[in-house]
């Protein structure tokens, strides 16, 4: 029984944690910063989002994150400079973006130049 506990635990973990992501010409529209997290609004507006937003926001990443420091230089490159992201990875999805739920904000990717 223990097992089989253990076996679904660890579905239920893969199955929210698992990744998504979005291609195109995706541009970073603006950005907010907390103590905790940056939030990020995308134009246009994540898939993974359903039509919703957090507060106008639609990903957000810890600061605590491995790779947040990364992420906001990227992002600000991008917003600052008007450079487009080719595709966009986030997780938590599954629901319509809403004032208690927000997309995880993975990684990203430049367009070619």
């Amino acid at each position: 029984m223990k097992y089989l506990l253990g076996i679904i635990l660890l579905v239920i973990t893969f199955i929210s944690s698992a990744q998504v992501y979005q291609g195109g010409t995706i541009k970073v529209q603006s950005m907010r910063f907390s103590p905790s997290a940056v939030f990020v609004r995308f134009s246009p507006a994540l898939n993974a989002c359903e039509g919703g937003n957090q507060y106008r926001m639609h990903a957000k990443f810890p600061l605590t994150q491995l790779n947040s420091n990364e992420l906001t230089s990227a992002l600000l490159t991008a917003y600052t400079s008007g450079q487009t992201l080719q595709y966009v990875w986030v997780s938590n999805e599954g629901e319509r973006c809403s004032n208690s739920r927000i997309l995880n904000l993975d990684m990203i990717e430049f367009t070619y130049k």
